[in-house]
């Protein structure tokens, strides 16, 4: 049984915050969604290994799915310069809710 407030819950929180991250792409070239990229950002402090990408991709080829798309629901991981290319533009501000967010369930849980 998912516990409310749990893992899945913060995630799907803080998937819904990057759903309304701003774009600076135009056109056609979007095979990342800025929803994938930050997922694959954050799901980066997890893994704690050289090569974020290469680790995923090896999970992926022998488990049939990595950590950033069980865990985080990402379906197509950037590599890293595209993650950075697509979140520098983005201002933190456009994070802060998940902050919230997550404080609000830690509180409820008297963490």
């Amino acid at each position: 049984m998912k516990k409310p407030g749990g893992f899945e819950t913060l995630v799907g929180s803080f998937r819904q915050c990057l759903s309304s991250l701003p774009d600076k792409r135009r056109g056609k070239n979007r095979r990342y969604g800025m929803e994938d990229a930050a997922l694959s950002a954050f799901s980066v402090f997890f893994t704690q290994t050289p090569s974020f990408l290469a680790y995923q991709r090896l999970m992926e080829g022998s488990k049939g799915k990595s950590n950033a798309q069980s865990l985080f629901g990402v379906h197509r991981i950037p590599c890293d310069n595209q993650i950075r290319d697509l979140l520098d533009a983005v201002s933190p501000e456009h994070l802060f809710p998940v902050f919230e967010d997550i404080l609000q369930v830690l509180e409820a849980q008297g963490s």
